[in-house]
């Protein structure tokens, strides 16, 4: 009987801490943070203002694509870079997997930029600290 506690115990445990290291950012409320709601608008505002379109490709229990959020996407210095160069849309690759397809992509956080036309420019794949993503950024 102790072992089965000790066990439950353990997969509770294990549960809380993927909870607390797992923070879900609601993907439209990043603050200070503009974003589109879907790809094709995000398409057609990038060619009216003359932007890049920047697609985050994420999903749930990520937890690099919450540190992404968090660590570099709520840095002031990337939110004005992007604010200014980018049209910003977010993509969870589980709700969404055809659009992951046809951008291949197969894992996250993936940050694709495309020019206004839908053709890549670049493409980021896995974590990258905001200084580095910065650089990435004022390259395009």
């Amino acid at each position: 009987m102790k072992k089965y506690l000790i066990v439950v115990f353990a997969v509770m445990l294990l549960a809380l801490a993927s909870a607390v290291y797992s923070i879900d950012f609601d993907n439209s409320q990043i603050p200070g943070l503009k974003i589109a709601n879907d790809v094709d608008g995000a398409l057609n505002t990038a060619k009216i203002e003359n932007k890049t379109v920047m697609i985050v490709f994420d999903q749930d229990s990520c937890v690099y694509c919450d540190m992404f959020k968090k660590d570099v996407l709520s840095n002031p210095d990337v939110q004005k870079e992007l604010n200014e160069k980018c049209i910003v849309i977010f993509v969870d690759i589980n709700k969404h997997p055809e659009i992951a397809n046809k951008y291949k992509v197969f894992g996250t956080p993936t940050i694709q930029f495309l020019d206004s036309n839908g053709k890549e420019i670049t493409k980021v794949e896995g974590y990258s600290g905001a200084d580095e993503f910065l650089n990435t950024l004022k390259e395009i």
